[in-house]
């Protein structure tokens, strides 16, 4: 049985491991017999349709936001051609996508959510000739026409004490071309209750799960081995409350370093709850973390606004949000932070009490970016509400994953267009700028230099965020926003040339 697992790439041109379609190759080569697989990703390895060969029994393909395009070329030269090529489709566009998906492709199945033990069942169905409904409706986490119907199966999480573990077919690649190497430690959320979040419809469940801690072991020292130094647990909610457990891992990495098991100058990255960090035990876990290497602490904070956290659905306070801040500086951890600045529902007033919070902690001198909207994705509750409150203003765009939205305050929304028109110049240049500092560096010295130029570049944005609302108070006249808009981005673009020309 010949297999091709097809990583389409993403609309960010950074070489982020392809997990997605390793995970399923693990599986596949431990549950079915005799299979063969071939690997493209396409931001390594860009391919021209036509010359996927003919032989492939079935075609997996991760389609991830901004792929729309290359996967209509690659379904529309397989439609057309005389192959009977089975495809299946797994990754965001899928999950969330896959009605839009199927209204257009009867013929392609789409996986829903996790994909190793439905991608391994549906092998299993064509290798026994069983391609059909009858086998299809007992696969769960998937969708699929029949009889011009679509169909749903039920959906069902991964037993991840189970799971095989991925098999790194492009590890080497990434490490040598410095992108970022992946890892898992749990899947899900412990909290799962943001409106805003999809995490619980990606996975069909309302609950953390973690992976083994002795594979996860066993998958840091195979990164080691094969020269990984800054691996990315990809882990929602890395500690899922089980501060014990995420305590007793960073106790195994420390022995394994000690012993020289895994490079002793390995570092880690992952995502945190704010109340991880005001929880004493949590607080103790992260400091365990910190001496096993936590290099940064991804921290979700969405607004300085009060009345904007309770519409999100975030158990926090503005005030919570600034003592965890402190708190994780104080320790030494580099803070990678999740902001919402708009959303369709937000006042003016709201708007400004934002940016006073930006100030007064000084997000800007993090090299994230805290200007950022609300994305109305399907299957959230924040959509289902927009769509009560006539809020979704038009259909979905099935290439981003996201609902246009009509915003209540029209000022907002002007501030909010003029801003996204100013952040567009130089979006893709700052981006690949600062990809350069997310995984694997040259050092940490670059890591750190990147991190500061980019902050750096942040606060050239917000300096024309106020700019801009104060010309929508009428403080001055459009010339003098206009000016002040080409006076900034020429120290921008000298900036970034600088930055890039100076590095250590």
């Amino acid at each position: 049985m010949k297999i091709l697992l097809y990583d389409i790439g993403s609309n960010r041109k950074e070489l982020n491991e392809p997990l997605g379609i390793e995970s399923i190759a693990g599986n596949l080569i431990q549950e079915i017999e005799g299979v063969k697989i071939d690997f493209i990703w396409e931001l390594l390895e860009p391919l021209e349709i036509n010359n996927i060969n003919s032989d492939y029994d079935l075609i997996g393909v991760s389609a991830k936001l901004g792929t729309l395009e290359k996967l209509e070329k690659l379904l529309s030269f397989i439609n057309n051609d005389t192959k009977s090529n089975k495809i299946i489709i797994g990754g965001p566009l899928s999950t969330f996508g896959y009605i839009e998906l199927l209204t257009k492709h009867e013929n392609i199945i789409c996986v829903r959510g996790e994909g190793e033990s439905s991608f391994v069942e549906l092998c299993k169905a064509y290798k026994e000739s069983n391609w059909g409904f009858d086998y299809f409706k007992n696969i769960p986490n998937i969708a699929f026409i029949y009889k011009n119907k679509l169909f749903e199966t039920k959906r069902k999480a991964e037993d991840l004490s189970k799971i095989r573990p991925p098999y790194r077919y492009y590890l080497n690649d990434v490490v040598k071309h410095q992108g970022i190497v992946r890892i898992e430690n749990s899947r899900g959320c412990s909290w799962s209750k943001c409106d805003f979040c999809s995490v619980s419809e990606h996975y069909g469940i309302k609950y953390w799960r973690p992976f083994p801690i002795s594979l996860i072991i066993q998958q840091l020292k195979e990164l080691s081995e094969n020269g990984c130094l800054s691996p990315y647990f990809t882990d929602e909610d890395f500690f899922g409350g089980d501060y014990s457990r995420a305590s007793f891992l960073a106790e195994e990495i420390i022995k394994e370093k000690n012993i020289g098991g895994i490079n002793p100058v390995m570092n880690f990255y992952f995502s945190v709850r704010m109340n991880d960090v005001v929880n004493e035990e949590g607080f103790e876990s992260i400091k365990k973390w910190k001496e096993a290497g936590l290099r940064e602490i991804f921290i979700g904070l969405e607004s300085g606004v009060q009345k904007q956290l309770k519409r999100y659905g975030k158990p926090a306070t503005p005030n919570k949000n600034a003592k965890v801040i402190n708190i994780l500086k104080g320790l030494g951890i580099q803070l990678d932070i999740g902001y919402i600045l708009f959303d369709p529902e937000m006042s003016f007033d709201e708007l400004i009490e934002n940016i006073r919070y930006i100030r007064k902690e000084r997000l800007f001198d993090i090299d994230s970016r805290s200007v950022k909207k609300i994305r109305a994705q399907p299957f959230t509750k924040t959509t289902n509400k927009y769509f009560e409150k006539g809020i979704i203003n038009g259909n979905l765009n099935l290439d981003l994953l996201y609902y246009p939205l009509k915003y209540k305050d029209s000022l907002v929304f002007d501030v909010l267009n003029m801003f996204e028109e100013w952040e567009s110049i130089l979006a893709d240049e700052i981006y690949s700028f600062q990809a350069e500092s997310r995984g694997e560096v040259s050092s940490e010295l670059d890591r750190i230099y990147v991190k500061k130029e980019i902050s750096k570049i942040r606060y050239l944005d917000y300096s024309v965020l106020l700019k801009i609302i104060e010309y929508i108070q009428k403080k001055f006249d459009y010339s003098t926003l206009i000016q002040f808009k080409r006076n900034t981005l020429e120290k921008k673009i000298q900036m970034l040339e600088n930055a890039r020309n100076n590095r250590p």
